[in-house]
């Protein structure tokens, strides 16, 4: 049985236009807030990125790393049908195989993007637990939690464009229901994360900078 992730797909709205990918670029202070603190520390960390592979992030994030991983995780999980909880299979077992790190792996830093704004509660928590264990107390969590009542089918394709600046490919064609997470939310789903610093986007996004505090 294929573990759904999608929900129900919705009208796009009148204001979107019927054509093919969006592309837009924003100003992201969460980003720079995290490459400000990166550069003061002053040594090499190790990278977690939750959304597609590219050489132009891998460039950039080299910069401050010696290890960037790339998982898209939205991608893979859409991908898994021969497992899911329906079946009587966990959570954690199901990110203990997708994500099978080495306990010796500490992540400095999780780039999550807007992948949680496409999770269920229950995938949410159980993630963030899983990837708790390979987080370096003090690590940071970059994410983008949608404010808007829908968004796109799937998660935007995002590059980093430089120290504060964004692009954002997505395909505003068919849009989805957003679960709209509330800080009390992230705090119930995140318990060993603590917010660091949070923007509000013109866009309709929060931008949240979090620390780990396992340890």
């Amino acid at each position: 049985m294929k573990w759904p992730l999608r929900s129900p797909e919705i009208p796009p709205a009148s204001s979107q236009e019927d054509g093919g990918e969006l592309t837009v670029s924003q100003t992201s202070k969460a980003l720079n807030t995290l490459l400000y603190r990166l550069k003061a520390a002053n040594r090499d960390y190790r990278f977690l990125d939750l959304g597609p592979a590219s050489g132009q992030k891998l460039e950039f994030l080299s910069q401050y790393g010696t290890k960037v991983h790339f998982e898209d995780l939205y991608r893979t999980l859409n991908s898994f049908d021969y497992l899911s909880p329906e079946d009587g299979v966990s959570y954690d077992s199901i990110f203990r195989y997708l994500l099978p790190y080495q306990r010796s792996i500490q992540f400095d830093v999780i780039l999550g993007w807007d992948l949680l704004n496409y999770l269920r509660p229950e995938e949410f928590k159980h993630l963030m637990r899983h990837l708790t264990r390979f987080c370096r107390p003090g690590a940071l969590l970059f994410a983008l939690i949608s404010t808007q009542k829908t968004i796109p089918e799937q998660p935007a394709s995002i590059e980093i464009v430089g120290p504060e600046t964004l692009s954002c490919k997505t395909n505003p064609r068919i849009m989805r229901k957003c679960p709209q997470y509330q800080e009390t939310d992230l705090g119930r789903f995140m318990p060993n994360f603590r917010v660091l610093n949070s923007f509000l986007l013109r866009n309709g996004f929060k931008e949240y900078l979090f620390a780990c505090d396992r340890g």
